[in-house]
């Protein structure tokens, strides 16, 4: 008993900065069932770096995340190289103006040619995706996935806004 309550008191401290609080009350009472998923402006940046092996890319990743977090963006997710962030997703804590263009210079300043930025803004949707199995708290906006086939032919040290 002790034990479930340390852990719903954990879920609540994690989740609570991220996600509204009646959808992690909603998440501890009635598990991972579809919730109502929020609309709004989104600003993101897809940020992928190089190394000469592992631990210098696992290095990049963990300092892009490190500005990601200064600049006032929330990290989505990390896959491999690639570092997802955004503006706009967390209602506590709105996008700051500028915050995207200053993250993006910083990530370029910072990492020169060993990352390739591709930046935008759209109105999407966020919110808790997936199941018991697995759940995420993350953003869609439209053509999300031509900004990633944008991302993929960019030459390291270059960045692109992606307009849709």
């Amino acid at each position: 008993m002790i034990r479930n309550f340390m852990e719903r008191r954990r879920v609540r401290k994690v989740f609570g900065k991220v996600v509204d609080p009646e959808m992690v009350e909603s998440l501890l009472r009635d598990g991972a069932e579809p919730q109502p998923l929020k609309h709004g402006h989104i600003e993101f940046v897809l940020a992928f770096v190089r190394g000469d092996g592992p631990a210098q890319v696992s290095e990049r990743v963990a300092r892009v995340a490190e500005i990601a977090i200064t600049h006032g963006g929330t990290v989505h997710d990390i896959v491999g190289a690639l570092v997802v962030v955004a503006f706009g997703t967390v209602p506590a804590a709105p996008p700051q103006s500028g915050s995207r263009a200053s993250l993006v210079h910083a990530l370029i300043e910072e990492l020169t040619s060993d990352v390739k930025v591709v930046h935008g803004a759209a109105d999407g949707h966020y919110g808790l995706f997936g199941s018991n199995a697995r759940i995420s708290f993350t953003f869609l906006v439209p053509q999300f996935d031509q900004a990633l086939g944008s991302l993929s032919r960019l030459p390291f040290g270059a960045v692109e806004e992606f307009r849709l």
